[in-house]
């Protein structure tokens, strides 16, 4: 899906900001992966609802069986809440710059904010979705994880948060992410 800016007022061109996304994914992972090798389980984009921030996110198996045995009450929250992941961060200059750029154009008056805000989030569930198809994550560690994006501190509707997670991972996974979020939303 193409995404224009001719409605919402934005000076951003978002096949160009797909782009830069793209690119500092790719090195964040790597990036993660040179650090925490084949213990990542998990990726994720965050934003914000106020749409100013991309930040990568990754979960390690061992963070996560830890976290899981020290409260099993929480057993999915640290399964599929990027917040209680491993770490987030990698390609920090890639990523600064992007957010730099989110943040001048939220200054923009005459923007359409809530266009702008859909585009974005897209526009992070697109990259995604396009490295899941190259086989990206598969082919550096040699096994699927679960891809996620996700906003911090939300008031984005439980639908669009199971579709985002649905178009990017196993029917089972997305079914199971389904569920946790009718249990705790």
């Amino acid at each position: 899906m193409l995404i224009s800016n001719t409605n919402m007022n934005t000076t951003i061109n978002f096949e160009e900001l797909k782009n830069e996304i793209e690119i500092a994914t790719r090195i964040a992972f790597k990036e993660n992966v040179e650090r925490y090798g084949k213990d990542i389980c998990a990726f994720s984009l965050v934003s914000d609802d106020g749409a100013m921030t991309v930040v990568p996110y990754i979960n390690t198996t061992s963070h996560l069986v830890k976290m899981q045995s020290e409260n099993p009450e929480n057993i999915e929250s640290y399964e599929f809440e990027s917040a209680e992941w491993f770490t987030s961060g990698g390609a920090n200059t890639e990523f600064n710059a992007i957010c730099k750029t989110l943040c001048d154009e939220i200054d923009n008056d005459d923007l359409d904010f809530e266009a702008f805000r859909n585009s974005l989030f897209e526009t992070c569930t697109q990259v995604l979705e396009q490295l899941l198809k190259e086989n990206f994550f598969h082919k550096i560690l040699s096994k699927d994880i679960l891809l996620m994006f996700s906003i911090s501190d939300t008031s984005e509707s439980k639908e669009n948060l199971v579709q985002w997670t649905k178009r990017l991972n196993t029917i089972n996974e997305g079914k199971r992410f389904e569920y946790y979020m009718n249990d705790n939303y």
